[in-house]
């Protein structure tokens, strides 16, 4: 009996050690793993915060200074997305200084709150004069659209110089709606001009009221037809973005957050073509 007992309490001891060793290796595995985990997240956050300086581009974005106003949606929205994708931003108009924005009812409660605390509200009455600009600083430009770019977008030859140097140079050239504008005249090195022969959109002639027709030089889809531009349209209000290369247009207000994804696409495209290109 006193030896049954022995052996009883000898499996029991045998059983807690046993026990006691397995909860001891599992909480080793445990921390073993936590604190790999958290290396890895450390060291994949270290990454991205170093990915996404070296990566850092610049976008400059054109509002009209005529006093006829800018479109605001159409600055807002392509600002907004391209902050959130990292990009840096600066806002820069034929004139400088303050320009009259348009279309602020146009604004959602959240872009409205968004707009009250961002970089964009100090930044636009105090847009960069275009001559005061250098190309080089640049991976895109953006013309926004509005009714004033039809006024001090069309013959501006600042504009039309930088635009040409950004392309020449690799970047991007975008616009929205009215915004084209600023390309029609844009001629390149070898005596070509930008849109001759490129996929484009703009604000299409059935999109436009009596007053565009009364007071306009000319409607965008007519001139791009004329300069050798292949025009393309949806019916009215619908987003329609056209890529051509490195040149990206929107047909409308609409389609202004569509193309800023494709052009934030497109330059990512183009960075990771370049780091390729840089290690082979």
């Amino acid at each position: 009996m006193d030896n049954l007992f022995i052996i009883k309490s000898h499996e029991q001891s045998h059983t807690k050690f046993r026990s006691f060793s397995i909860l001891c290796f599992n909480l080793f595995f445990a921390t073993f793993f936590s604190l790999g985990s958290l290396a890895s997240n450390s060291d994949a956050k270290s990454f991205n915060e170093k990915r996404k300086h070296e990566t850092l581009q610049k976008v400059l974005i054109i509002i009209s200074s005529d006093s006829h106003g800018y479109w605001l949606p159409e600055v807002l929205e392509p600002y907004q997305l391209l902050q959130q994708a990292g990009f840096e931003i600066d806002i820069a108009s034929p004139l400088g200084g303050k320009g009259k924005a348009s279309g602020s009812f146009r604004l959602s409660s959240e872009q409205e709150q968004w707009f009250a605390q961002s970089s964009l509200l100090k930044k636009l009455p105090n847009s960069i004069a275009v001559n005061q600009v250098q190309a080089q600083d640049y991976q895109a430009i953006f013309f926004a659209g509005g009714s004033g770019p039809m006024f001090d977008f069309i013959n501006n030859r600042v504009m039309q110089k930088l635009t040409a140097s950004i392309y020449q140079n690799g970047g991007v050239v975008s616009a929205d709606c009215h915004g084209i504008a600023a390309l029609l005249n844009v001629y390149l090195e070898n005596g070509s001009r930008l849109i001759a022969g490129k996929k484009i959109t703009a604000k299409a002639n059935h999109e436009e009221g009596r007053w565009a027709r009364n007071n306009y030089p000319f409607l965008l889809e007519n001139k791009i037809t004329e300069l050798g531009g292949l025009y393309s349209s949806k019916p009215t209000g619908k987003p329609h973005v056209v890529v051509d290369g490195r040149l990206i247009t929107g047909q409308n207000p609409a389609s202004a957050i569509p193309m800023t994804k494709q052009l934030i696409q497109t330059l990512l495209t183009l960075e990771s073509s370049q780091r390729l290109n840089t290690r082979s």
